[in-house]
């Protein structure tokens, strides 16, 4: 019986010290829409700043997020593809400006798809590191966000805005996202939604919203 007992504690350190190590301390990605408090229809958008195909998407996304103010809750995750050779120093911006102003981060996904042939052409082929992010830096600056240049150069050396950044990352590979945009709605990948109109986006939500109310 002390054995047993032994070999519990033994295992529930073992877990706790897994917990630890692999489970974030904050949510994965940003809510951009909360929805209200008996909201159920979850909406994951996996997103690559970058990426020309989650540029094209994003206007679709904020009618479907007007389009359902009370009925949908809408979570950004960032997916940084190494093809987009910038991806990531995008992804360490954005979660800098969540940690400084949570509420302007779809204002911030905005502007940054507005600019986002600044990163992708021209000079910014052949950018140095420091370069990139000081480009970035300036952009983030320019939407008059309250967040200033320097604010976003320092959480480029912030540990916890690139560990935040990573886990995201690879949240996005656990839920087999491999390009960009994905989906997810309550938690389950719909790999067919990449080629919704906002017809069937608002066929599918009404569903699940009537089929909870029923």
């Amino acid at each position: 019986m002390m054995q047993n007992a032994l070999l519990l504690v033994a295992w529930a350190v073992s877990v706790a010290a897994q917990l630890e190590t692999h489970v974030p301390s904050v949510p994965v990605g940003v809510v951009v829409q909360n929805g209200t408090e008996s909201t159920h229809v979850h909406l994951d958008v996996f997103y690559d700043l970058l990426c020309p195909d989650s540029k094209a998407n994003w206007p679709a996304l904020q009618q479907l997020m007007s389009h359902f103010k009370s009925d949908l809750r809408v979570r950004i995750v960032l997916f940084p593809l190494p093809f987009h050779h910038h991806a990531f120093f995008t992804a360490q911006a954005a979660y800098t400006v969540a940690s400084k102003k949570e509420s302007i981060y779809a204002d911030f996904v905005s502007l940054m798809f507005e600019r986002q042939a600044e990163l992708k052409v021209g000079p910014a082929v052949n950018f140095t590191e420091d370069e990139v992010r000081q480009h970035i830096a300036s952009i983030v600056s320019s939407g008059n966000f309250g967040i200033t240049s320097s604010e976003i150069m320092a959480g480029f050396e912030d540990d916890a805005v690139y560990e935040r950044a990573v886990l995201d990352w690879k949240h996005s590979c656990d839920r087999t996202i491999s390009d960009t945009p994905g989906f997810a709605i309550n938690g389950i990948k719909v790999p067919e939604a990449g080629t919704f109109s906002m017809s069937d986006w608002v066929k599918v939500i009404e569903s699940l919203v009537n089929k909870k109310s029923t």
